[in-house]
């Protein structure tokens, strides 16, 4: 059967098939790959609403060419198979060639027109595009008397096709259509977008070839494949800078929310400073203790109070780090208050390795909180608060760990002023120190972790 083929279209034809098979192939993985790839970042919450440049043009630019191909491939294979099948292949194969053809010129056309004319504002470019449309969608409808007619081809009684002055006229017309956008892009090529200039480069510049190929030979189909190929690389380098640039631009857009928030934060806090007046709540809180010096308990607990207070007004103003010591003082403060109220449910642990370093007023002090209120506050028996600090790998961290286990207990008032701090918290650290904020929940307790880049 293999030889039969041979003998009737010959070796060179025979070899051509051969090569549009793989041609064929090679298209249908490239299609492959685009179709993966557009299904991909589908999936990306970075992408839902911006739609990479070109996709869709390009999946129908791609099935155009493998549609064509295969056309390409019957009218090779079944020219002089005098059968019925043989015949009917090749009306079929030549019919579809000039419909799929005259569709992939106009296409094109249409793409030209959007991603120049409209894009670049050029309304003569568009008229002038949309005539040469008009001509090709003329073609279209000359292609249906084709066969009646024999415009562009005619089949003889060996079922052999033979190509007519109407071929010559349809490819005339396609090679006048992309000269006319080179000369375009030639005289447009500083003002085009230039990820997308190479693209449309070649889309013209392969098709022209492919145009002038085929008034000298058929073989000139295979230009498709390199041109499919080298817009296939061009569009997936111009999908990665794609993702890139809006990964950029979606985390630049988290860092000015969080800016905004903390500043929207921070003038709230003056607003609130200015209306409870903190030096009169602190001279109060001054007065009274002076009259509770004969009794110790009472007179530390205001002490206390009045530090603990004091740091938070400081901080609600404050938007310079403080150094750890200071911080570890308004800590020292607040746990001796809770140490009021909990007594010995109330166990406090230090392992601080390291102190000479600087961190936002009130970054610690609220997880430290947060361990006593919704860690082991909530458990019967309480538990261990641990805070350490200690260097690794060029970072400083700090960590506030406690062993209870009272989470479920918490209510769901307390679990939103709860997200709130820690929030507040994340903000301030991205914001003032560049550093993070990690949440770790375990059965026997939870673990707050900060990590501050260590400057020199």
């Amino acid at each position: 059967m293999m030889q039969e083929l041979i003998d009737r279209v010959g070796v060179l034809n025979f070899v051509q098939i051969v090569v549009e098979c793989l041609n064929e192939v090679f298209i249908s993985l490239i299609l492959l790959m685009l179709l993966i790839g557009i299904q991909g970042y589908k999936g990306k919450s970075y992408l839902v609403k911006t739609k990479i440049s070109l996709s869709k043009h390009f999946v129908v630019f791609y099935i155009t060419i493998l549609l064509y191909g295969i056309f390409e491939i019957l009218i090779h294979l079944f020219n002089g198979d005098t059968t019925l099948l043989g015949r009917t292949a090749l009306q079929v194969g030549l019919f579809c060639s000039y419909l799929i053809g005259g569709f992939h010129n106009t296409f094109l056309l249409q793409a030209f027109k959007k991603y120049l004319a409209e894009r670049m504002n050029m309304p003569a470019l568009k008229k002038a595009i949309m005539f040469f449309q008009v001509l090709q969608m003329f073609l279209a409808l000359v292609v249906l008397f084709s066969p009646f007619k024999n415009i562009f081809y005619q089949i003889n009684d060996k079922n052999e096709s033979a190509y007519l002055w109407g071929n010559f006229l349809w490819h005339g017309i396609a090679l006048g259509t992309f000269l006319f956008i080179g000369l375009v892009i030639l005289f447009n090529w500083k003002e085009m977008n230039p990820a997308s200039r190479m693209i449309i480069i070649v889309i013209d510049v392969f098709p022209l070839i492919s145009c002038i190929g085929s008034f000298f030979s058929s073989a000139s189909n295979i230009t498709s494949s390199v041109m499919a190929l080298i817009v296939f690389i061009l569009y997936e380098q111009n999908k990665a800078q794609f993702i890139i640039k809006n990964m950029y631009e979606l985390e630049k857009a988290k860092i000015l929310l969080a800016e905004s928030r903390l500043s929207l934060e921070e003038s709230k806090n003056r607003t609130l400073m200015a209306q409870i007046q903190p030096h009169f709540i602190n001279n109060s809180l001054m007065a009274l203790r002076a009259r509770c010096i004969q009794y110790p308990e009472i007179y530390e607990s205001i002490t206390n109070f009045s530090l603990y207070l004091r740091s938070h007004f400081e901080a609600l103003g404050d938007t310079k780090t403080i150094s750890f010591e200071q911080e570890m003082t308004n800590i020292e403060a607040y746990l001796d208050l809770e140490q009021q109220n909990y007594k010995e449910r109330l166990v406090v642990e230090y392992e601080i390795e390291c102190d000479d370093f600087s961190v936002p007023a009130l970054s610690v002090q609220p997880l430290v909180e947060n361990a006593v209120r919704h860690g082991i506050g909530t458990y019967e028996k309480g538990g261990t608060v641990q805070i350490n600090t200690y260097r690794k790998g060029g970072k400083i961290i700090i960590e506030v760990i406690d062993d209870g286990s009272g989470k479920n207990n918490i209510t769901p008032q307390q679990t939103k002023r709860k997200g709130i701090g820690v929030e507040n918290v994340r903000a301030r650290l991205q914001s003032m120190s560049n550093g993070n904020l990690e949440i770790i929940s375990r059965e026997n307790g939870t673990t707050a972790r900060i990590t501050i880049e260590e400057t020199n």
